[in-house]
């Protein structure tokens, strides 16, 4: 927790409560519009304040981010049940990045499990205004109502698990208001250990979440990303769970790794064009997060004209901006959850619309 007590903090957001539901709710309609302003006019309007966030989530004294305590619970009870707690205690090797065996999938569990979801909650409080539209794409998709989000790949679940007890940590502080949210979740991982830990954290997870008026269903698929048929049984499962959705998310995270080696990208990207073109709608967010490393700007890059060369009917004039206008990085410290100490969270995103309809 951080030191700053919650008492001393501005009074601005329990004032803030006095706006009603529907005005809350007519300032996302026009999320697009105000978020592509300029800064000193994003930071004015942006839905999650910095001066909001709960003493859970940020410490403003130390500007350190901290993972949310049910995250953390459910990190530590995969770790203590697998008995890895000594494992993720030690330090963690340079250049691990997991694979898709056991003892790969209980490697990453351990050493980079935090860090990973560090950047999705980072992601979504940008607490430095670094991330323009990305966090209040979190707010506006998730404000209430049913929506639909497919977590690809999920691994052992870092990307949804955090942006659900984040969500459940804004509620309970006042900071978003508790409008029923019904979250409908495809999760898509070709480990089988992976997709078991993330089982367990949504089974333990769920019936928590409906004390801030979240409700949440989910199946868990495996998929192989370089497998037409894998992906076309992950579309048609997309397609069943979202049809009554008024809003869809798709996340990617943690992907660059795989798709750069082996001429994987190559491969993935038919599977890739499927996929989003399968994941339109009238409000539809692609958001991908991935470590701030060199291989990534270089990877964007190439994902950036693929997107402008297949979607250049959908992305409209965005095709015509630089690939820098299409991603934003920022970096915090985060507390450690189980020793002492913080550590560096950098992460680079890239978020984009999928719209129905064809863009001038």
């Amino acid at each position: 927790m951080c030191p700053t007590s919650r008492s001393s903090r501005p009074l601005k957001r329990r004032l803030s409560l006095g706006v009603s539901s529907l005005k809350w709710l007519d300032r996302l309609v026009v999320a697009s519009d105000l978020v592509r302003m300029n800064k000193g006019r994003y930071l004015k309007n942006r839905f999650i304040k910095t001066e909001n966030l709960p003493d859970s989530l940020w410490c403003n004294k130390s500007e350190n981010i901290l993972l949310p305590n049910q995250l953390v619970d459910l990190w530590k009870g995969l770790l203590n049940e697998n008995s890895l707690m000594d494992l993720a205690k030690e330090k963690a090797p340079e250049g691990f990045e997991g694979g898709i065996s056991k003892e790969d999938t209980d490697k990453h569990l351990a050493w980079r499990y935090n860090g990973s979801c560090a950047r999705v909650i980072l992601s979504l409080l940008d607490p430095k205004a670094k991330l323009a539209d990305v966090s209040d794409a979190y707010a506006s998709i998730f404000a209430g109502n049913r929506v639909f989000v497919a977590d690809l790949p999920s691994g052992s679940g870092a990307a949804i698990i955090s942006i659900l007890c984040t969500l459940y940590e804004l509620r309970k502080s006042n900071v978003l208001p508790r409008h029923p949210l019904e979250i409908k979740i495809i999760a898509g991982e070709i480990s089988e250990t992976a997709r078991g830990y993330l089982q367990k954290q949504l089974e333990d997870l769920k019936e928590k979440l409906e004390d801030q008026a979240i409700w949440i269903k989910f199946e868990i698929l495996k998929w192989d990303t370089l497998s037409k048929v894998s992906t076309v049984d992950l579309i048609k499962r997309m397609t069943l769970l979202s049809h009554d959705c008024h809003a869809r998310m798709l996340l990617l995270t943690n992907f660059t790794g795989f798709l750069e080696s082996s001429g994987n990208w190559k491969k993935a990207k038919p599977q890739f064009d499927d996929i989003f073109l399968h994941s339109r709608d009238s409000m539809s967010t692609a958001i991908w997060i991935e470590p701030q490393r060199k291989n990534v700007v270089t990877f964007f890059a190439r994902a950036i004209k693929w997107l402008k060369e297949s979607f250049i009917n959908l992305i409209g004039s965005q095709a015509g901006l630089e690939d820098s206008s299409w991603y934003a990085q920022t970096e915090v410290m985060c507390k450690q959850p189980i020793k002492e100490g913080t550590f560096p969270v950098r992460l680079t995103v890239m978020r984009f619309d999928l719209p129905v309809e064809v863009q001038e």
